[in-house]
């Protein structure tokens, strides 16, 4: 059987961008074919690239994120002290 997905790479880790009806276990043949990204434009081009930063992200990393971020940005940008 002969399946085509696309597959994100980061970390070193091809990552699929939608589930996979294999068995777990199961080897596989990989064939990697880079595709070009088209040109972002406008709104709807940064949405995008916003939400494709936000999956290439692992789950755990949003816990390490600093909850008084936005009001203490000069901190975190500059190292000014904290409000």
């Amino acid at each position: 059987m002969t399946t085509s997905i696309k597959a994100r790479y980061a970390n070193g880790v091809l990552t699929p961008l939608d589930p996979l009806d294999l068995d777990e276990g199961c080897e596989v043949l990989l064939t990697v074919e880079q595709q070009e990204s088209a040109p972002r434009s406008g709104l709807g081009g940064i949405a995008d690239f916003v939400k494709e930063l936000h999956e290439s992200m692992p789950p755990d990393a949003w816990d390490d994120l600093p909850t008084d971020l936005a009001q203490n940005k000069k901190h975190y940008l500059y190292g000014h002290p904290k409000e």
